[in-house]
């Protein structure tokens, strides 16, 4: 690949990592009721999730057809996961100390969050199938380029889903102030409504 290929894959995954969507959706509702650590966290499942769909990309089909299989009970987790995660949000929004709580134990949770949701977006797999052959040939790619695009999908991803995390933890301070209950009820609703499409899309075969 030449130098103006790398940039080009770069400024290319920049974009498509800012577009709005679910993980970004999810990296604001935990950065914004639960702090920019959550966030991060959140952030790195995400970045986790999208290097294996990329490794699976590049190095063939043979293995993504092993876990096909796996893909409806990854997703049917995700969704449930993400419905549990916003009751616990939501039971919380009303009780400083269950939010304290919530945030120090809770950790784990957001990687997971994070990881399992773009674990359950197969598309992404398909995307990604269209997206390189632009870039290089996928039949000849060398260990090298490999380590170059998963460098490139960790800066892109995790630095514009970081982004969105900061901007989150900004408004909710400058806007709404920490003690605000209904941002965490905001937030709740919102992953509620993110594991409910999830099992809509699951159950019509999307």
């Amino acid at each position: 690949m030449t130098i103006q290929q790398w940039l080009a894959l770069g400024l290319a995954m920049l974009f498509l990592a800012a577009l709005p969507s679910l993980s970004v959706l999810t990296v604001v509702t935990r950065s914004a009721s639960l702090g920019l650590w959550h966030g991060a966290l959140t952030t790195v499942g995400i970045v986790l999730g999208d290097c294996l769909w990329i490794l699976l990309a590049l190095v063939g089909l043979e293995q993504v057809a092993q876990l096909e299989g796996w893909l409806p009970l990854i997703r049917a987790l995700s969704a449930s996961y993400l419905i549990v995660l916003g009751w616990q949000l939501w039971r919380s929004r009303d009780r400083k100390s269950s939010q304290l709580s919530l945030r120090e134990t809770s950790q784990p949770a957001s990687f997971l969050a994070g990881f399992l949701l773009t674990l359950a977006d197969q598309k992404a797999l398909l995307f990604y199938l269209g997206f390189f052959p632009t870039f290089l040939n996928l039949e000849r790619i060398a260990a090298s380029e490999v380590a170059g695009i998963m460098v490139i999908a960790i800066g892109t991803i995790g630095g514009v889903k970081l982004a969105y995390a900061w901007l989150a933890v900004q408004g909710q301070q400058r806007l709404i102030g920490r003690s605000q209950p209904w941002l965490q009820a905001i937030a709740a609703g919102l992953l509620i409504s993110m594991g409910l499409i999830l099992w809509l899309q699951l159950i019509t075969g999307r």
